[in-house]
């Protein structure tokens, strides 16, 4: 029984040691997540010029056409659901999470471009029927905790294990965030471009003050902030690529 003990402490350790970090690390790309009723998916396909999975513009679209951006309230209706590792969240405190991260991509987003130097794209606040306004849809479709990440907050089901490949599966494993983007003509109202991403946190947060299942997210949506803002402002005649 001591054996045993001593080896559960030095399997914990290890798998604490391979698979978290304090703050440092960043994001990366995740395979493509399941598509949801958000955004045509059949209607998308991979362009190696812009950093997410899949994309769709309207042809013959006239992106300078466009001058001002209204972000819309991000919708979380589509959220796919994860039971396996929800099992240890109570679902009121899962809606309350998932609702305050929607605002913190909204704001995310906004913020992105307006400390944008080039000020392509005018943020406006309020909803309207300007033709020059281009109206930004997003969903969060997909935010999922690694399981290192809930073995530290004590969350069930996922136990340590007493195994290498048990290890090195909790080890390997990533905590993800899945998006899906609508834009829309201002005046309109006609979809004119879609994309949908999954992307993937690099390291875990474990040792950081405040850690919440949803910790990863924050780095991933300032990721997608900024390369919305670059590709808004993208060299497309020189063939820019945005990574």
């Amino acid at each position: 029984m001591k054996c045993n003990s001593s080896w559960r402490l030095f399997m914990f350790g290890l798998v604490m040691m391979l698979g978290t970090s304090v703050v440092a690390g960043g994001c990366s790309k995740a395979s493509q997540g399941r598509s949801s009723e958000f955004v045509a998916g059949q209607r998308m396909q991979h362009d190696p010029a812009l950093p997410f999975h899949q994309v769709w513009r309207k042809p013959g679209i006239r992106w300078e056409d466009y001058r001002k951006l209204y972000v819309a309230p991000v919708n979380t209706a589509y959220m796919l659901k994860t039971t396996e590792w929800e099992q240890g969240l109570r679902k009121g405190e899962i809606e309350q999470d998932v609702q305050k991260i929607a605002g913190y991509t909204q704001e995310a987003i906004k913020k992105a471009f307006r400390e944008d130097e080039k000020k392509r794209l005018q943020v406006v606040d309020t909803d309207t029927s300007q033709p020059d306004v281009l109206i930004l849809e997003v969903a969060l479709t997909e935010m999922v905790p690694s399981k290192v990440v809930l073995n530290t907050l004590g969350y069930a089901p996922f136990g340590i294990g007493l195994t290498i490949q048990a290890v090195r599966g909790i080890a390997e494993d990533r905590s993800t965030v899945a998006i899906e983007v609508r834009g829309r003509d201002g005046a309109t109202k006609e979809i004119v471009f879609m994309l949908a991403d999954r992307e993937a946190q690099q390291t875990d947060p474990v040792g950081a003050k405040g850690l919440t299942w949803y910790s990863h997210a924050y780095r991933i949506i300032d990721t997608w902030a900024n390369q919305f803002v670059r590709v808004a402002n993208r060299d497309r005649a020189a063939g820019e690529v945005i990574e």
